[in-house]
């Protein structure tokens, strides 16, 4: 009987032991489940700490020609060309011409004349202007169009007038850049090249030139994007890498990227983008893309002999050995020391 009597005592006190067990164990268990979002938590912020660094750029310039902005007179003149300044405050991006970035010591457009000419006559050979125009959204925009009238017969590449930024070389290098702009060709492109006389089938679209040997202007590499036409009438991008920057050598091209695949656009707005990475190594990378669709992609040394920095950064230039009249209509210009929209990312319709 007196067992009898204990065991209403062992069933209560295993009881207790079963429910204070499986207490522990729950509380283990929620100790664990938070430890473990925790260590997710800390994750995500160190993500997301981490992650947006690696693609982060920032943004040196940007301008719509917008209200504010101007072109100055021509100036300087040489017997075959002068300078003309952009200057003032554009409203639209709270940007300043002329540009500071990159120690800039000229942003405008350089007037290169096939013919000598004098303040009176230069407006014969090359005029420039900021007007209002319908943009690439359908809506009223301002542009930079740059005009060369006179340029010489078909296949002479007498006058040009590239929008430049030009930088002395002795501040070094522009080792990261990115640019962008939105860019237009007028519907009678493509007839004003022709493969019928030679050298008369090309138009540049953008390039970059060293500078700094010996102590002047002259440069060891350029890299330049320039349309062609082929023989059927196509016409399609060529990217190349060479030692023509007014150097004293002969002409040595390193490398080329023909693409005949992405459309060059006539007679519309394309966004057009281009990023380089300066190396004498295999990590050397020159990039660009139309709306939005890779035209070249090029890895390896971008250098030349004497590893000159980059002094002439010609953002669009009218430049052609077709015929006249050779025009540029760009608006947006964007310049990023990196990709803005993430590591090898087209920013087109961001």
């Amino acid at each position: 009987m007196a067992q009898n009597r204990r065991f209403p005592e062992f069933c209560k006190r295993i009881t207790k032991e079963y429910f204070s067990t499986h207490k522990e164990s729950e509380i283990m268990a929620n100790q664990k489940r938070k430890w473990g979002f925790a260590k997710i938590l800390i994750l995500l912020i160190l993500l997301g700490l981490i992650a947006p660094t690696t693609h982060a750029a920032t943004l040196l310039f940007k301008s719509n020609f917008g209200p504010g902005v101007s072109l100055g007179a021509p100036y300087n003149f040489s017997t075959h060309g002068a300078w003309q300044d952009i200057s003032g405050t554009d409203e639209e991006t709270e940007y300043t011409w002329p540009v500071a970035a990159l120690g800039s010591d000229f942003s405008g457009i350089q007037l290169i004349t096939i013919d000598s000419i004098t303040p009176a006559t230069i407006g014969n050979y090359i005029t420039n202007e900021i007007k209002q125009v319908t943009g690439p959204d359908g809506k009223l925009i301002y542009e930079l169009f740059q005009n060369v009238r006179i340029k010489g017969d078909l296949g002479q590449a007498g006058s040009q007038a590239p929008l430049m930024i030009k930088r002395p070389w002795t501040i070094g290098d522009v080792k990261d850049l990115y640019i962008t702009y939105w860019f237009k060709y007028p519907e009678d492109f493509s007839s004003k090249l022709t493969r019928a006389v030679p050298g008369s089938g090309w138009r540049t679209q953008f390039q970059f030139k060293t500078g700094g040997y010996l102590n002047t202007g002259n440069g060891d590499y350029r890299i330049s994007i320039t349309i062609l036409k082929e023989l059927d009438g196509q016409l399609y991008w060529q990217t190349k890498g060479d030692n023509v920057a007014n150097g004293p050598w002969p002409r040595i091209d390193y490398w080329t990227v023909d693409n005949h695949s992405v459309a060059v656009p006539v007679g519309k707005w394309f966004k057009f983008e281009v990023y380089w990475h300066r190396s004498s190594g295999s990590d050397g990378r020159f990039w660009s893309a139309v709306d939005g669709q890779v035209i070249c992609d090029y890895y390896g040394p971008n250098m030349g002999d004497y590893k000159l920095p980059i002094t002439r950064i010609m953002i669009n230039n009218a430049y052609s050995g077709g015929a006249a009249t050779v025009e540029s209509h760009s608006t947006g210009l964007e310049i990023w020391d990196h990709f803005p929209c993430g590591k090898d990312v087209s920013c087109y319709k961001k």
